[in-house]
């Protein structure tokens, strides 16, 4: 009878320093699941002899061993409670998956850090996310997650907008291209001869930064430029211009022959080429200067909006540039801006875009800084005298210009970006030039632009399916039924989206998230993460985020909850909300067995329908309850398996492995591994 005494740890193998301290880690032959032992004095083994083990010590850590892929969303909005639907509010979830594979906790709370950064999410809160392990008194408790929003912590970056983009880069039929003009300095000059905003020469979109949305930021236009001197009245007299703002869109593969997305516009958008403007815009103030003589000249307002019908629902076709009304209703100016109000001295020199929460304003101010504001709640929340509020498309805008002739000059501009790369605008190139067939499409970090990635324009069922997709991120919206792809819930459908189809005359009103006191929107970040569909016999769109594909939970210490609110969470005075596991994670622990891989001993898996080497199968706990750290077990009733010797042979070796069921070596062991083995004789 003897007992071998085996360990993944020997001192052959260690590099010592004079007092013996190790100075290097595990070599090849000697890691925790998978090492060789090397008898230098060569055990005899008796003729017609068995093996069993006497004793296993290993030392586990925590890891996760993820088959399936795990989801949870992000909200970054109103919390729908339980009275809101998602039709009640204007953001939309954002989905974070988790990779199949194993991880350690530190290698899991960097994943999800990970992927949350990267989710398309808007400018606010974009790349604010925090991961790490939560410990007390060493031990791991769980997961600290955090979640911020910029709030006030915005920049001018005025001087240095340069990179542009023009609306029409690509002429497909007679459709010009926009591109007469320059971008440097923040300063946006027509080029060539001179036209009218009508004639799609000259819109282009100012792609570095996209502006911040914090209180008080805002984007100032110096209009001064855009006028012409005449000589027969030798004055200098206004030009026409658009000034506005829109999602981060590009020119792709459109059909400009029914006039639908035409240029830098969403997919089902229907241009007005005479009867406003032929560019898209979110949000735009138009001027036509006329003649430009102090009795013509026009201000009109507009944003991009469906109608809708009585039932709430979008009407085909009704995507189009929408008139909101400035003046003449209960605190407004009571008439519109003509030439006589525009650059003249002591009248209106710049125009100012800014937000109050979610909500767009629009701003005249004079040479002395004064202030005349043309849209805003406080003014009057009726649905068309306010602009539409901003959503998951339209959190990150633009600046987008149209000019007759002249320069206009962005004199101030807030953004959270550092560089024209911390957020990024998409991009399309290597298409074919004549009908911008194929190319590659790389997202950039827009939400908007995540779901342009995704649809009809990039997929074989669409106009064009042979474009290459860079950069696509998990999608909640989109969801799949057979061969059938569609999306939930577009935030262009959003609350406030939609118009009344008589939204002229329609005293429907509108309400806004506002800024919250530390100079954020006042919205709530919130994680789902189980289905949260109400029961049979309730309503199933209250509180309802349409999370069935949401599993994560239990790996990240929240067991009993669908929902992590801001309740839940410790909520500072710089808009940033920390959330700690209330329980430890669950870490699924797999079986694993004892293996000795070069002796004749023969064993059946019937996992894997073949003979084996496996000895023995290790309990997942402890005598006293654990499954992780330093365990120990001493086997009581040993099970013994003949060698299969006829004769006596000289063991000078043993390959010693913990194994899965599938016989994978297991890579939840660090440390010491020690197994102790008894031979006998039958």
């Amino acid at each position: 009878m003897s007992l071998i005494f085996t360990s993944n740890t020997q001192d052959d193998y260690k590099d010592t320093d004079s007092e013996g301290r190790t100075l290097t880690s595990t070599i090849g032959i000697e890691r925790p699941a998978d090492y060789q032992n090397h008898l230098t004095s060569p055990l005899e083994v008796k003729p017609n002899s068995q093996i069993a083990v006497q004793s296993v010590k290993i030392e586990r850590e925590q890891t996760y061993e993820i088959t399936d892929t795990l989801n949870m969303l992000y909200y970054f909005g109103e919390p729908l409670g339980t009275t809101l639907k998602l039709e009640d509010v204007t953001k939309r979830p954002n989905l974070i998956s988790i990779p199949r594979g194993v991880y350690d906790r530190s290698e899991f709370a960097t994943q999800l850090q990970t992927e949350m950064n990267n989710m398309n999410t808007v400018p606010m809160v974009h790349n604010n996310f925090r991961v790490n392990a939560s410990l007390a008194d060493g031990a791991f408790k769980g997961f600290k997650i955090s979640a911020s929003q910029n709030g006030t912590t915005y920049t001018d970056r005025a001087s240095t907008i340069a990179s542009e983009l023009p609306d029409v880069f690509v002429a497909i039929g007679s459709t010009p291209t926009s591109d007469n003009f320059t971008l440097a300095g923040g300063v946006f000059t027509r080029t060539g001869a001179s036209g009218t905003i009508l004639d799609e020469l000259c819109c282009g979109i100012a792609t570095d930064y996209p502006l911040a949305m914090g209180e008080n930021a805002c984007m100032t236009v110096d209009l001064r430029g855009a006028s012409y001197y005449d000589g027969v009245t030798k004055t200098n007299l206004n030009s026409s211009w658009a000034i506005g703002l829109t999602r981060p869109t590009i020119q792709l593969n459109n059909d400009n022959t029914i006039g639908k997305s035409h240029g830098n516009a969403p997919i089902d958008f229907n241009r007005q080429k005479t009867a406003v403007n032929p560019h898209f815009f979110d949000y735009v103030a138009i001027f036509d200067a006329e003649d430009g003589s102090a009795g013509a000249g026009s201000l009109s307002l507009y944003t991009a909006n469906y109608l809708k019908d009585d039932k709430g629902n979008a009407i085909a076709e009704s995507y189009k540039m929408r008139e909101i009304m400035y003046s003449g209703g209960a605190g407004q100016i009571t008439s519109d801006i003509t030439n006589a109000s525009i650059n003249a001295t002591g009248e209106y020199q710049t125009l100012e875009w800014s937000f109050v929460g979610e909500e767009v304003q629009l701003s005249l101010k004079k040479a002395d800084g004064s202030r005349t504001k043309l849209i805003g709640s406080d003014l009057t929340v009726n649905a068309s005298r306010v602009f539409k509020p901003t959503t998951d498309f339209t959190g990150t805008l633009y600046p987008k210009i149209c000019l007759s002739q002249g320069s206009v000059q962005i004199t101030n501009y807030d953004t959270y970006s550092a560089t024209n790369v911390t957020y990024r605008y998409p991009s399309y190139n290597g298409y074919d030039p004549t009908d911008m067939s194929g190319g590659t499409y790389t997202v950039g970090d827009s939400p908007y632009a995540n779901f342009i990635g995704r649809s009809k324009l990039m997929r074989s069922d669409g106009l064009r399916g042979d474009t290459t997709v860079l950069g696509l991120k998990p999608s909640w919206g989109e969801r799949t039924a057979g061969r059938v792809t569609s999306f939930i819930f577009k935030p262009d459908y959003a609350f406030g989206q939609m118009l009344p189809e008589d939204f002229e005359t329609s005293t429907e009103t509108l309400d806004f998230a506002g800024n919250n006191a530390n100079g954020g929107v006042e919205y709530d970040h919130l994680l789902v993460l189980t289905d949260t569909e109400p029961p049979d016999s309730q309503d199933k769109g209250v509180g309802n985020y349409y999370s069935d594909m949401c599993n994560i939970g239990r790996y990240i210490g929240w067991s009993d909850l669908s929902i992590i609110t801001e309740a839940e969470g410790t909520v500072t005075a710089s808009n940033l909300v920390v959330w700690t596991s209330p329980d430890v994670p669950e870490f699924k622990v797999n079986s694993a067995f004892v293996r000795i891989s070069n002796l004749n001993h023969r064993t059946y898996n019937s996992c894997k329908n073949s003979i084996s080497k496996m000895l023995y199968h290790v309990p997942r706990f402890t005598n006293d309850g654990r499954q992780f750290g330093d365990l120990f077990w001493e086997v009581g009733e040993k099970t013994y398996v003949d060698l299969n010797n006829t004769e006596s042979f000289m063991l000078n070796q043993l390959q010693v492995q913990i194994v899965d069921k599938n016989e994978r070596v297991v890579d939840d062991l660090v440390g010491d591994t020690i197994v102790v083995f008894h031979i006998k004789q039958k």
